[in-house]
């Protein structure tokens, strides 16, 4: 079992902050009824938010119900669990109804809040602001890394509670306490090297921690340089571990610096260099039972699955093998990974190039995407240069999205173009033409459907000021 679950503090007397904290977070809770204000804990990673957020739960006896970063957390999800869940009353897990008036309460945890998107089609934190303004009974707790990249408004509804990275006398605190409850002795200066090492990050350094007692009873210092030295060949030791020997391959793993979800990526790419026949294919259906796991893990967050999925994914699969191979294997990088990073960067500059094109059109990215990106892609790599260079000074395309667009070459000329004529700013008479053309090619649309008996078409109304979709035909 990893260290850092085993000594998570379970109530607020056991978490390593200062007092005045803790006091204002027992302020916070025992009077929520009074200001039904989220609790915003800010501030960098391993400093124990996450932790101090459960502790809450643990000493109020509240149930606490988490949603983390591997969550999609758009509008729609954030109002349909955050909003759903902080206006409902909840069952304990023995079946007992817990009312709110009777401070019998559920907790909803989002943690890293400022990874939520703000704009673009998202809108996750506007629907989170929504929801903290209607006051629901049911107490969140926010948890940002940078608290900056909250906006003003959010942090304002907001009981702020600020962290700083720990000192190295408080990490090292901690560390002690662990090796006399582990039995393990060290040599003076270890525990204040390795908290040195982890840069204020109490999670870093019990995770360094156990690495380096691993099978040990007394640690010295040069432990530590081994350790440092062996850090970046670990998950091969591990290969090496599940495929030739039959060492521990699953306590090997935990110690990793990698979740199950990466690690089932490295073991599913490097089995064809041992297996193959009926042990191949034994293997990977162990390793598709676990990812099954995994996907459990993500859809329930229940991470006690991962213990399964890290036992079918090591010893599951030793235990397969008959014969191990002799001699070295050169085990490969997922490839998987390298196809992603591509993938991720085409979907980046897609992203940018219709946002552009949302925003000088009037209409959301997805719809930008469905009816006007496929036309200016073709528009773009056929029309000569001058007519491209228009229209990419009026989208504000730069080269990296007409690089996108058609082909570095073009994107040079086109850029060129516009510098020499001064294209940055496009003619308003012109978009005002294409508006009139728009509107009266509509009302021919119009008629023509009326004429058709088109009776299921329904007119959208808006509120306030009509706002008209853009076209091409100010370019034509």
């Amino acid at each position: 079992m990893l260290w850092v679950e085993k000594y998570r503090p379970k109530t607020l007397s056991d978490v390593v902050a200062e007092k005045k904290v803790i006091s204002e977070i027992k302020k916070w809770a025992e009077t929520f009824d009074s200001h039904r204000k989220p609790l915003l804990l800010a501030g960098p990673p391993g400093v124990g938010k996450t932790s101090l957020a459960l502790a809450i739960a643990n000493t109020y006896g509240w149930e606490a119900v988490e949603m983390n970063a591997s969550d999609q957390r758009n509008w729609e999800i954030i109002t349909r669990i955050v909003g759903e869940g902080a206006f409902s009353e909840t069952l304990s897990e023995s079946g007992e109804f817990l009312r709110s008036s009777e401070k019998r309460r559920k907790v909803i945890i989002l943690d890293e809040v400022d990874n939520i998107h703000k704009r673009e089609d998202a809108g996750g934190e506007r629907a989170l602001i929504r929801i903290i303004k209607k006051k629901p009974p049911q107490p969140l707790i926010l948890i940002a890394n940078d608290l900056y990249a909250l906006s003003k408004e959010l942090r304002g509804l907001c009981k702020l509670i600020q962290f700083r990275r720990l000192n190295v006398r408080s990490i090292a605190k901690v560390l002690k306490r662990i090796c006399s409850i582990e039995g393990i002795k060290v040599e003076e200066g270890v525990l204040e090297e390795i908290a040195k090492n982890s840069g204020g990050d109490l999670r870093a350094a019990i995770n360094d921690l156990q690495a380096v007692c691993e099978g040990k009873e007394f640690v010295k210092l040069e432990d530590l340089a081994i350790a440092k030295r062996t850090q970046e060949t670990d998950v091969f030791k591990v290969l090496q571990m599940i495929f030739k020997t039959d060492n521990d391959a699953y306590s090997a793993s935990m110690l990793l610096d990698e979740t199950p979800e990466d690690f089932i990526w490295w073991v599913s790419e490097n089995i064809p260099l041992e297996m193959d026949g009926e042990e191949l294919f034994r293997a990977l259906s162990r390793l598709s039972r676990a990812d099954i796991f995994l996907g459990r893990v993500r859809r329930r967050q229940f991470y006690r699955l991962w213990k399964y999925a890290g036992y079918l994914m090591t010893t599951g699969i030793q235990v397969i093998k008959k014969e191990r191979k002799g001699g070295f294997t050169r085990y490969k990088t997922p490839s998987f990974w390298m196809k992603l990073g591509y993938s991720r960067g085409r979907r980046e500059k897609l992203k940018k190039v219709l946002a552009k094109i949302g925003k000088h059109s009037h209409m959301s990215m997805k719809k930008a995407h469905n009816e006007m990106f496929y036309l200016i892609k073709a528009l773009m790599e056929r029309l000569d240069d001058e007519r491209c260079a228009r229209i990419s000074a009026f989208y504000e395309f730069d080269k990296e999205d007409l690089e996108f667009l058609t082909n570095a070459k073009k994107a040079e000329r086109i850029i060129k173009i516009i510098e020499e004529k001064n294209l940055h700013m496009v003619d308003e008479s012109n978009i005002l033409d294409g508006f009139e053309r728009f509107e009266r090619k509509k009302r021919e649309t119009e008629r023509a459907e009326k004429a058709d008996g088109d009776t299921n078409r329904k007119d959208v109304k808006t509120k306030g000021k009509k706002v008209k979709e853009m076209t091409l035909d100010s370019f034509f």
